[in-house]
């Protein structure tokens, strides 16, 4: 077993914007497939859940947010990559989605920049309601969005990428 193994599952943090019935996603380009997730990133040791989600907001979307509280729970243990679906190392994260609101005067870029991920192009809005148009990666998320708030579990259990 590896070190990393031995320490436990990763932790990612996940931002969920929304704005007029739609949610702010990152938009990759999977060659030449458009793909959409969460804007969020990997807790670092010595990081609080908050510091990560407020770095990997301004890193991914450009924009500073303000974290509000925890929306939803998931965790993937898998060895397929979640962009090109092949093989990878087996991956074991618990994620933690927290409702978030974008700084006064903020606004996420819409196109691509250097310090975002690699398949990132940009960030779209999507309307909650057509979520099943697009390719949502975990689809398990796009679900609970589309889902009646009063009925939405905190827990989504092991989700598929």
């Amino acid at each position: 077993m590896s070190l990393a193994h031995s320490l436990g599952p990763r932790v990612g943090v996940k931002a969920l914007i929304m704005r007029e019935g739609a949610i702010l996603m990152n938009r990759s380009d999977v060659e030449g497939h458009e793909v959409y997730d969460l804007p969020g990133g990997g807790q670092e040791y010595g990081e609080t859940q908050a510091d990560a989600l407020v770095r990997e907001c301004a890193e991914e979307i450009g924009a500073r947010v303000r974290v509000h509280g925890v929306a939803c729970l998931w965790e993937f243990i898998t060895t397929t990559d979640g962009f090109l679906r092949e093989p990878i190392e087996l991956l074991h994260q618990l994620n933690v989605g927290f409702w978030c609101g974008l700084e006064p005067g903020e606004e996420p870029r819409a196109e691509a920049s250097t310090s975002m991920d690699t398949w990132q192009v940009g960030t779209s809005w999507l309307p909650v309601a057509e979520l099943d148009r697009f390719d949502v990666r975990p689809r398990a998320v796009a679900d609970w969005l589309q889902a009646d708030p009063s009925i939405r579990p905190v827990g989504l259990g092991v989700v598929e990428l």
